[in-house]
């Protein structure tokens, strides 16, 4: 099982092109494949944000990997549902819009959903995603690589969940509570990917990591920093892993590693072939997310509202930077988020938050922040 790392300094199509195509050369990809395929790109498009932002996959990536696939004979499709802004807001945002536009590139409609099966799940065994995956040769999941409140970081194994369309993400959020929990949806969900026979057969991940996210992402609240770095490979938990490593991050932080090498989705970390350039650094040091807390407590619900706020982290919004938008509103899943009863921020009930931190992923001002656990103050 091979990751392949590629520097790459600078958001310019044609230098993206030329190293994403050497890459996928040392993957030994078959480009003959592309011809006269219909071929789906999924990018991170969390938000209306801008590309320097980096919360979303750049838009100069993205133009790349389009040229790529035409020039080889193929038809690209966009396929991509934000979770809150409609889907042509977020492109003209980001610049996608015009990419779309020049390069005759398709956009599915995400909406019309198939359900795809994963008969081998540990806990979840029906998706919806969208349709026109069924009619698409190849799939390639070009993820930005993010630090993550909840998962840790999101990369090629999160960037699929993208796919289910719009608010029908966050309800997720309820039936899958913990991060535990949440980090195993997500493999199965990206199991459902590997194994269901209507969806494309070949999958291959090539990540933006030119500029990556640390800190409190995905969000408005992380801070890009240069990593300077292409990677690609088969397998997303290889290369999720490759690029942890890479930034200094705790591997067993992440349990969509961790479960992933347990669950047999991946090779173990001595089998998998990491191919650098030696402009790569052995360790970026990149700043993790807050540590929030055990959410395992959310799975026992007599417990759950008595001792959630004294273990788990909440979010906070900051009435100096909050625009009373709502967008944490309309995106919170159990409803927990109310109209501002002191004109300043609005009102959170947190003893039905889930901790779930969608409000924070999405909110566009960075207002909101994960307060530490009562537990650790008194500790300290």
């Amino acid at each position: 099982m091979k990751v392949v790392l590629k520097e790459c300094t600078q958001y310019e199509v044609d230098t993206i092109k030329e190293t994403v195509m050497a890459a996928l050369h040392r993957l030994q990809f078959d480009f003959s494949k592309l011809y006269n395929a219909k071929v789906a790109i999924k990018p991170n498009l969390l938000t209306s944000a801008s590309p320097e932002s980096a919360v979303v996959t750049h838009p100069a990536f993205f133009k790349a990997i389009v040229q790529i696939v035409t020039q080889h004979g193929g038809v690209p499709v966009l396929v991509e549902s934000p979770a809150v802004h409609s889907l042509q807001r977020v492109m003209k945002k980001t610049g996608y819009d015009a990419i779309v536009t020049e390069e005759e590139v398709l956009v599915a409609d995400t909406s019309d959903c198939m359900i795809i099966h994963n008969e081998n799940s540990h806990h979840f065994k029906r998706f919806e995603v969208p349709t026109i995956l069924a009619e698409c040769d190849i799939l390639i999941n070009i993820p930005k690589f993010k630090t993550h409140s909840l998962t840790y970081i999101t990369c090629a194994v999160k960037n699929l969940f993208g796919t289910i369309h719009g608010m029908k993400k966050s309800q997720w959020h309820i039936k899958a509570k913990s991060k535990d929990d949440f980090a195993m949806m997500l493999l199965d969900l990206y199991q459902a990917y590997l194994t269901d026979k209507a969806l494309p057969q070949t999958i291959v991940h090539i990540v933006d990591a030119i500029t990556m996210m640390e800190g409190d992402g995905p969000g408005p609240s992380g801070r890009p920093k240069f990593m300077g770095v292409i990677a690609t490979s088969y397998n997303a938990i290889a290369v999720d892993y490759a690029l942890s490593q890479l930034a200094g991050f705790d591997i067993e932080n992440i349990p969509t590693i961790t479960q992933g090498f347990k669950r047999g989705l991946c090779a173990t970390p001595d089998k998998i072939e990491i191919i650098k350039d030696e402009g790569i650094f052995a360790d970026y040091q990149c700043a993790a997310p807050k540590d929030s807390g055990s959410t395992k407590i959310l799975a026992i619900p007599l417990i759950n509202r008595l001792l959630k706020n004294l273990f788990i982290a909440k979010p906070l919004p900051d009435p100096e930077k909050c625009t009373l938008c709502y967008q944490c509103k309309k995106i919170c899943p159990v409803k927990a988020i109310s109209i501002s009863t002191d004109g300043k921020v609005p009102h959170y009930d947190y003893s039905t938050c889930i901790r779930c931190y969608c409000c924070m992923e999405i909110c566009p001002e960075s207002a909101i922040s994960l307060s530490k656990p009562l537990f650790k103050k008194i500790l300290r």
